[in-house]
């Protein structure tokens, strides 16, 4: 083999190695990261003055919420919080709802939408309301 067709044959090797990467790259689904915590309220713990509204937040440990993907194709999955009332997940770019669930002492709560961008993190704020209700 001459240097010229050695030469040649290199060339050819690395294209087809770049190609391969370049195909392997593409088929990478881009992920993002949704964070958060999950709290209750029960209500006012004490008096208050007529017109003003009073919610008392506190961190709602091993709380289930179901979390609905809306964009692309659809997924639905029930999460649950850690002892602290937080939670963490990677999940494929899209829009999401998250709905709390009802369960002891809870009756649920209002749902939320939220957007999971590419290499970035998502905070939610997932809200339970609380009974008996404190007036």
């Amino acid at each position: 083999m001459d240097a010229r067709n050695g030469t040649a044959f290199a060339l050819s090797v690395v294209a087809l190695a770049a190609g391969g990467t370049a195909v392997a790259g593409s088929s990478v689904q881009e992920r993002g990261r949704l964070s958060g915590v999950t709290q209750i309220t029960y209500g006012c713990p004490g008096p208050q003055r007529e017109g003003e509204t009073c919610e008392h937040w506190s961190s709602f440990a091993h709380a289930r919420f179901r979390m609905e993907k809306l964009s692309g194709r659809r997924d639905v999955q029930t999460v649950t919080s850690n002892w602290r009332g937080r939670f963490t997940l990677v999940l494929a770019i899209g829009r999401y709802r998250l709905t709390p669930l009802a369960q002891t002492n809870t009756t649920g709560g209002a749902p939320l939408t939220v957007t999971i961008q590419d290499a970035a993190t998502t905070w939610a704020r997932v809200r339970f309301q609380g009974f008996p209700r404190m007036l």
